[in-house]
């Protein structure tokens, strides 16, 4: 190994990377004011209510904004893997970590041999351009078990499926 990152372009996706979402974490903790409505209000008032919906063991039947399939209430409850924050904090460092995942395995399939790290330049640069409104939902999450399954289908057709079925139950 020659210790050059998998573009081959030194730490500049790594250092990109970084300054969006910082530029993105900014926006949803309201550190910086961008134009249009307060998207981060679904994730601290509708998502937080279904979460409490979903803690004593139920789907928010009478929330007629509950549109999603069953396995939306992993994403929804995932904040409680953060006990120690606040629930729309916890909501925004899980989907930077499934952003950094996405990178991560981005960057690793342009590594292949015939495969250029061209998608981890995409996704650096395409996703601040969604605004805060890519981290105040759980879409974030479903995108990043479909990469994972796009790329596994590529040698292993079965962990395909088995995430692609995931996602699907996710947000299908």
């Amino acid at each position: 190994m020659t210790g050059r990152t998998p573009t081959g372009a030194g730490p500049w996706p790594y250092v990109l990377w970084a300054l969006t979402r910082a530029w993105l974490l900014a926006c949803v903790f309201k550190v910086v004011t961008v134009p249009g409505p307060d998207v981060t209000v679904d994730v601290s008032v509708i998502y937080r209510s279904w979460y409490e919906t979903l803690l004593t063991g139920t789907y928010p039947l009478d929330d007629v904004t509950w549109q999603y399939p069953p396995g939306a209430a992993s994403a929804i409850l995932s904040p409680a893997l953060l006990p120690f924050l606040e629930y729309a904090t916890a909501f925004f460092v899980l989907v930077l970590l499934c952003d950094a995942l996405v990178l991560g395995l981005l960057l690793y399939a342009g590594r292949w041999p015939g495969t250029r790290a061209a998608g981890a330049w995409v996704w650096i640069a395409g996703v601040p351009l969604l605004g805060p409104t890519v981290y105040a939902r759980y879409d974030l999450m479903v995108t990043a078990v479909a990469v994972a399954a796009l790329l596994a289908g590529v040698r292993r057709p079965r962990a395909l499926g088995a995430l692609a079925a995931c996602g699907a139950l996710l947000k299908g």
